[in-house]
């Protein structure tokens, strides 16, 4: 209700039918297994995952500075149009080096919209609204995006046991019908055609000259000078973790395909109820004692999978449900402590650490794997994070705050 009452019903259903519609989860269940089934090797598949991860890297701060440039809406539109390519070029490869070059291409693409939408939304709320709402906006998006995962992750897992290149032309066909949406869309951008006015001139000035001092600045003080590591480290082991969830699903559990879609339909649905609630989370548990917790516990879960395997789909689901909360808030916490010019560029800077930290732990996973097996090295991953974390924590609060935030005061 309390978002009813605040933001115009048409921008907020406009936002959800985007994350609805850029979120066909037709190749969910295997976006992991189809690369390893023509690779043979979880090496490989993990050296074509890092090819992702480093391509987000090398582009984040340049797609960054381009949708502050070009205007949000149109950095979404460009990143729409090119995804549905990725797609289409996945669906026609069958060789490692065919992977790597798409999953590049892809990296590329995937960054117009990274830090471009968490910026889109955020202006436009602060410029119609209140900023505030953008972690409940934000994390019912997610949980649309979970919903429509989940649903198109059972389809396709159906689709893939008959033909597995075809859940990624389904999912292309999707994903362009994110474009006449993203049309319809206000621009936010500051300076430009129906965007605030009031932060008009210092965007107009905004050149990639200036970008660099702003990320700067804002990462060498508290507090994103150790809040952004300490993310990245939960990022970082998430996805570590994640590469083991087809594989295990599959080799170990002896699970069809299409069974495994089911799986993941399980897991979107809890995703999608616990981040509906994130902004009652925050409420509740607030965003700094969030973030003190919910890495470490994940973590000693990671273990706890090693020495009983058995638990290994239940933490998975717990994994899947933590991120869900984890994101919106971190980047609620982020937009909080950043300036409106220059959102977009700071935000795909933080993507930026979160890539450096993530391409170690898939390179590591798939040879880890190969030699000591899936179980051992979910443990040894969350070994990394209950002592990272605890690390963190030792050297000081990867929270410590130069200005109040109105949201933390629940924690």
């Amino acid at each position: 209700m309390r978002l009813a009452e605040t933001l115009p019903t048409g921008n907020v259903a406009k936002y959800y039918l985007y994350r609805a519609s850029m979120a066909a989860g037709f190749t969910t269940p295997i976006w992991y297994y189809y690369i390893e089934v023509n690779v043979e090797s979880y090496a490989l598949v993990g050296a074509v995952d890092a090819v992702w991860w480093a391509g987000l890297l090398l582009f984040e701060i340049p797609t960054g500075i381009v949708g502050d440039r070009i205007g949000r809406r149109n950095g979404l539109l460009l990143a729409s149009g090119l995804v549905t390519v990725a797609q289409v070029a996945m669906a026609a490869s069958s060789e490692f080096v065919h992977f790597a070059v798409v999953m590049g291409f892809w990296a590329f693409a995937s960054t117009f919209r990274s830090g471009t939408a968490d910026a889109w939304l955020y202006d436009t709320l602060k410029a119609r609204t209140n900023e505030d709402e953008f972690a409940a906006v934000r994390g019912r998006g997610n949980a649309v995006m979970y919903v429509v995962t989940g649903a198109t992750g059972i389809l396709g897992g159906y689709i893939a046991d008959a033909w597995m290149p075809a859940a990624y032309l389904v999912s292309a066909c999707v994903t362009a019908l994110s474009v006449p949406v993203l049309l319809s869309f206000p621009e936010s951008t500051p300076g430009r055609e129906g965007a605030d006015e009031g932060d008009a001139d210092d965007a107009e000035q905004f050149t990639v000259v200036d970008a660099l001092p702003i990320v700067r600045e804002e990462f060498s003080k508290p507090p994103l000078r150790s809040f952004v590591p300490y993310l990245g480290l939960f990022v970082g082991v998430y996805w570590g973790v994640n590469f083991f969830v087809q594989p295990f699903s599959v080799e170990t559990l002896g699970l069809s395909v299409s069974s495994v879609g089911w799986l993941y339909g399980g897991f979107t649905a809890v995703a999608a109820a616990v981040s509906y609630r994130t902004d009652a989370i925050r409420s509740v548990v607030g965003i700094r004692r969030w973030f003190l917790l919910a890495p470490p516990l994940l973590g000693a879960l990671f273990v706890g999978v090693a020495l009983v395997p058995a638990t290994a789909i239940p933490v998975f689901l717990l994994m899947r449900a933590s991120r869900g909360v984890t994101m919106p808030l971190a980047n609620q916490y982020v937009n909080d402590h950043v300036e409106s010019v220059g959102r977009a560029t700071v935000l795909s800077a933080a993507g930026m650490v979160y890539n450096v930290v993530t391409i170690p732990f898939e390179l590591g996973a798939g040879h880890l794997a190969d030699a000591l097996g899936i179980v051992p090295t979910i443990g040894l991953f969350g070994g990394i994070l209950v002592v990272g974390s605890a690390a963190f924590l030792a050297a000081g609060s990867p929270l410590a705050d130069r200005r109040a935030a109105p949201e933390e005061s629940a924690g």
